[in-house]
């Protein structure tokens, strides 16, 4: 996974400051606030060699412009988007030596969940939309497994991938963890009579899946990436009665892991073409109504 280009990564450990991520141009989730007609929660994934996984891991499809693009889908409908997006850590803020800005991991990810769960329970909540890359796609089947009572209108995994998982955050997690266990949300579990990594369990509260995987063959892509794939995934999601209901996949045959998550790939193409007609349903909220007028005294 490569969070960060090897180039970049190369300069960040020779000077400071390292790196400032730049943040994403869509309006950012703002609970304190009226309740937009989407929300995107995004969770990227684990950084590669020479950097420290996971101290050093970013919120890079912030950075990439990723979230910005799947916002402009919801946007053209007329509909009214805000966004958020986390690195692949399970504290809810870090900081690593050679990035400028904090990042914020999973813990900040449920505690933004539970700040919007008045919305959810209002006259018009908001739909919500989760995007995750690599590592990122298994925290957020995590998020969906262990929030039953929120209703997620779609969840987009671009490649995910459990390398590093438990050498990761087992120290992080340690005396700190939940039932169900993070730890564990890259085991195995019984589905329909066969066993699936809990990653590739799409959970009941989850109305559509839309799943990118990338390239098995090399190959050239006009978006970047290298021409042999070094890390892919090969197993498609599926329901817990082994059903593939609101589920889709698209293998991505000329990008690598990395490549998948650019703003003009053909994976974000396609997911972008799917969720156009997702929200072809989707009402944007009404202008407020104007005060009703006092009736005239006979």
């Amino acid at each position: 996974m490569r969070a960060l280009p090897l180039l970049l990564l190369l300069i960040l450990t020779a000077c400071a400051p390292r790196f400032t991520p730049q943040a994403a141009r869509t309006p950012l989730l703002n609970p304190a606030g009226p309740p937009p007609d989407v929300v995107i929660l995004a969770v990227s994934g684990r950084c590669s060699p020479p950097c420290l996984a996971p101290r050093d891991n970013v919120d890079y499809l912030s950075a990439r412009g990723t979230l910005d693009a799947l916002a402009d889908v919801f946007a053209a409908r007329g509909l009214n988007v805000q966004v958020s997006g986390y690195a692949s850590h399970p504290a809810a803020q870090f900081r690593s030596p050679f990035i400028s800005a904090d990042q914020r991991g999973y813990a900040a990810l449920q505690a933004d969940l539970n700040a919007i769960k008045p919305w959810l329970r209002g006259p018009r909540p908001p739909r919500l939309v989760l995007l995750g890359h690599s590592q990122g796609a298994v925290w957020l089947h995590h998020l969906t497994r262990v929030n039953p009572d929120v209703t997620f209108d779609v969840q987009v995994d671009l490649d995910a991938i459990c390398v590093g998982w438990r050498s990761d955050f087992r120290t992080l997690l340690r005396g700190r963890d939940q039932t169900p266990s993070l730890l564990e949300a890259c085991d195995q579990i019984q589905v329909n009579g066969a066993r699936r990594n809990i990653k590739d369990v799409v959970w009941p509260n989850v109305t559509v899946n839309l799943e990118v995987q990338s390239k098995r063959y090399p190959a050239r892509s006009g978006t970047g990436g290298l021409p042999v794939n070094y890390l892919f995934d090969l197993s498609g999601n599926t329901r817990l009665d082994g059903t593939s209901r609101g589920l889709q996949l698209f293998v991505s045959s000329r990008e690598d892991h990395s490549a998948v998550t650019t703003p003009h790939s053909d994976a974000l193409a396609w997911v972008n073409a799917r969720l156009t007609r997702v929200v072809q349903a989707w009402e944007p909220a009404l202008p407020s109504a104007q005060p009703a007028q006092p009736l005239a005294q006979p």
